[in-house]
């Protein structure tokens, strides 16, 4: 009996000798991996669904993936700047995931009141002068080409080929001041330039801005020549870049953007938008432009609101819905649908394609479809900056028609996007028909 209560006591000093050491093992080094059924992966998917991780990070982030414990505390760091946003059971996720990562975090220079506690106490140093934090700089790109083929527009050799390479600078000057940019040069091959000599392979930066956190109780400010994409779907995927500045602001499940920006010469499109995420399947914006007339697009000065949704209807099935009004002479409006499936990753889309791509870039052979119709009245629209402005003679009249479109990551950083419109001109009833074909390579 001795010799077996000997051997239960030897088994139980090594049981904890070695649970001791994992644990400090973990603690050291950050590159180990965290265990698949590991807690902390269903909390920072619950964080993410709530939005309380966002970007970049909630992109990337897949619970059925083995993760670092170096990754893990990114994610929560995310989660962590919006920590005074969160309510109460949303803390209490972030304040247990913070004990269980607090010296990761540490690491990243996070250290807060959530993690303070949890690390070793540092002995007191005699007062010695501080160095500024240096400024963490990443660089990544993008390469496209592409090929189309338009009844109403001549293709002919290498005119029907396009080519775009883009390379993105950001640079976090700090925990709230950070900077965004794009250098970008576009062009035929062969000739190095298009038939109307507007796109050119000249590099140039196609944005340029300065992004403040907590800007006096504001979450997020930006200012210089910035992306034209604000809210989800917001108005028609009106997007592309413009010089002025942007606000945006986390209210619970609502987030409201304000903008005064200038896309083109002497037109000012200012408005204000508001997004409600009651639940984590459905979400819908609801906003007001106003715009001066456009030169570019031919559109004379209106006002618009503009609504829309969309709604995961099963994993990896979402439906996308938007209408846009104008106060233009005649008051034309716009409207579109989309149905998107995608069988890979099931990522939800929260807005149209091509706005928005259908598949995960991150994710190997994600394969999607969308379908979508639209009816888009002359002057509907502000300007000439979005996704659904056509193509050949019914870009100018108004149309309606359908786009259907696939995308599937053929490998590791390489996209294949294949696309077909049937589009009607709503002035002369006349179709034109739209093939296109690409490929987008990613690096970093």
């Amino acid at each position: 009996m001795r010799k077996k209560i000997k051997k239960q006591i030897l088994a139980a000093l090594a049981l904890t000798l070695m649970t001791g050491v994992g644990v400090a093992a973990a603690a050291e080094n950050p590159y180990a991996d965290v265990p698949q059924n590991h807690w902390a992966y269903a909390e920072i998917d619950a964080l993410i669904q709530d939005k309380l991780i966002a970007g970049y990070d909630a992109a990337v982030y897949d619970k059925d993936k083995i993760a670092t414990r170096f990754e893990m505390a990114r994610f929560l760091a995310n989660a962590m700047s919006k920590y005074e946003q969160a309510d109460t059971q949303q803390k209490a996720k972030i304040d247990r995931l913070a004990q269980e990562f607090a010296v990761e975090l540490n690491t990243l220079g996070v250290r807060t009141a959530q993690t303070e506690k949890y690390l070793p106490k540092e002995p007191a140093q005699p007062a010695k002068q501080t160095l500024a934090k240096k400024t963490t700089v990443a660089i990544d790109g993008e390469t496209l080409i592409e090929a189309m083929d338009v009844d109403s527009v001549t293709d002919a050799g290498s005119g029907a080929f396009n080519w775009r390479q883009r390379l993105h600078l950001n640079a976090d000057f700090n925990d709230r001041v950070s900077y965004k940019s794009r250098i970008q040069a576009n062009g035929k091959f062969g000739s190095g330039s298009s038939t109307d000599n507007k796109a050119t392979n000249e590099m140039r930066f196609t944005r340029s801005f300065i992004q403040v956190k907590d800007f006096f109780g504001i979450d997020q400010f930006q200012a210089g020549r910035m992306p034209l994409a604000i809210g989800r779907y917001f108005p028609l995927a009106l997007q592309g870049d413009a010089d002025g500045f942007a606000l945006k602001h986390q209210f619970g499940k609502t987030r409201l953007d304000g903008y005064w920006v200038n896309p083109e010469s002497n037109t000012d499109v200012k408005g204000v938008n508001l997004n409600f995420a009651p639940e984590k399947s459905f979400e819908y914006n609801i906003g007001y432009i106003s715009a001066d007339a456009s030169a570019k697009g031919g559109v004379p000065v209106a006002n618009y609101v503009d609504a829309g949704l969309s709604w995961e209807i099963q994993k990896g099935i979402t439906s996308v819905l938007e209408y846009t009004k104008s106060d233009a002479s005649g008051s034309p409006d716009a409207w579109a649908a989309q149905l998107s499936y995608n069988w890979g990753s099931g990522k939800r889309q929260t807005g149209f394609y091509s706005y928005e791509g259908l598949v995960n870039i991150r994710v190997p052979h994600d394969q999607a479809i969308a379908l979508i119709y639209r009816d888009i009245d002359k002057n509907a629209l502000p300007g000439n900056y979005g996704n659904f402005t056509g193509f050949g003679k019914v870009k100018t009249n108004g149309h309606k028609g359908l786009m259907l479109g696939y995308q599937n990551m053929v490998m590791d950083g390489i996209r294949l996007s294949l696309q077909y419109q049937n589009l009607e001109d709503k002035a002369s009833g006349a179709r034109d028909h739209r093939y296109y074909g690409a490929f987008d390579m990613y690096f970093n």
